[in-house]
């Protein structure tokens, strides 16, 4: 769209905002991190019920990808553009959703530029148009804002970019995707990493590892020592009674080897870097005990995993809880997400 054309546009949203009852007053704009756009986005691809243009420079928030997931389980049609510099890292969030029947092209710009759109439009009948760009960092910690857009011409012509945008060489070139095993409970739009297994524990607990005995197939050859985090910190944390040089003598013995533990989740990674690096709590509605880092075949699993979620999983012990920082462990491996038992099952 050339200059004169678009400011002839503006003009006439402008007007029609004046004079027409269908302007979204207090709406039209919404600045982050004052006031929650993801939000704002999940809402409509939730009410949207037959097609979702999107055009972003990058997707990585698990949130809004289990929206969309969402959306398309119940039948949404669902086309994306992404910026392909976005996409280069492994894993790529967005090469595993196409891998999964996604509709995604990813382009480039002209003389080494980028795709640096950033909108969406709802069932031909809404558009969100702005800076904010669809990750973990931006409703939390960026200074972002979109206008809400509903006039008729105005998307016509952000649906004619789409159109050019989509019509364009996949620069990824990646093949049809194979449904894999995960495939049936992801068109339900359903949780994806591993076996959901159903227990029962009370609102605001989390059951006991012993109450989920680990398969023995499971262990493998991996040597696995039975303690809870609260059977560590007596020993570890700031209540031990012991010196510095016991403490560090007494963690040899748990050091190197595999524990088995149930916790929520209280934050996932923000970056292709560090997704894979997830901190748990072992109470409902506490800070996080631990930092775990997740093998990279378990990245795709942690990608439907919402923050909050109680799961169980194995790792490896590898530094201790210390002034300011939380047990690090690695070589994590997801068992199942845990979800709570109704009554009368």
């Amino acid at each position: 769209m050339d200059a004169s054309k678009l400011k002839h546009l503006l003009l006439k949203l402008f007007v029609s905002c004046l004079l027409s009852a269908t302007c979204y007053g207090e709406m039209d704009v919404v600045f982050s991190p004052d006031s929650d756009i993801q939000e704002l986005l999940i809402d409509n691809i939730s009410r949207s019920d037959s097609r979702i243009d999107l055009a972003v420079s990058n997707l990585i928030s698990g949130d809004l990808i289990q929206a969309l997931t969402d959306a398309r389980a119940r039948g949404v049609n669902i086309r994306m553009v992404v910026d392909y510099q976005n996409t280069r890292s492994r894993p790529s969030r967005v090469g595993l959703l196409k891998e999964e029947g996604f509709k995604i092209k990813a382009l480039k710009g002209g003389a080494g530029g980028r795709m640096n759109n950033n909108f969406a439009i709802f069932d031909d009948k809404l558009l969100i148009t702005g800076t904010y760009d669809w990750t973990n960092k931006a409703p939390k910690y960026s200074h972002e804002n979109v206008v809400i857009l509903d006039d008729p011409d105005v998307i016509d012509s952000y649906r004619a970019e789409f159109e050019r945008l989509y019509g364009e060489e996949d620069l990824l070139a990646w093949t049809n995707p194979v449904p894999g095993p995960a495939q049936d409970t992801l068109n339900r739009g359903t949780y994806t990493g591993g076996p959901v297994r159903e227990v029962p524990f009370a609102k605001g607990e989390i059951p006991s590892p012993k109450e989920i005995p680990l398969p023995e197939s499971a262990r493998g050859d991996r040597e696995f020592v039975e303690v809870t985090i609260d059977e560590l910190n007596k020993l570890f944390g700031p209540e031990s009674t012991l010196s510095r040089n016991e403490r560090n003598e007494l963690w040899k013995q748990y050091e190197g080897k595999y524990v088995q533990w149930n916790g929520v989740i209280v934050y996932k990674g923000l970056t292709h870097s560090d997704w894979n690096t997830v901190k748990l709590g072992f109470d409902i509605g506490e800070s996080p005990e631990v930092s775990v880092i997740f093998r990279d075949e378990y990245v795709p699993q942690l990608m439907w995993i919402k923050e909050g979620s109680v799961i169980a999983y194995t790792a490896r012990l590898n530094n201790r809880k210390s002034f300011g920082t939380l047990y690090r462990l690695d070589d994590g491996q997801i068992l199942g997400k845990l979800v709570k038992k109704a009554p009368g099952r």
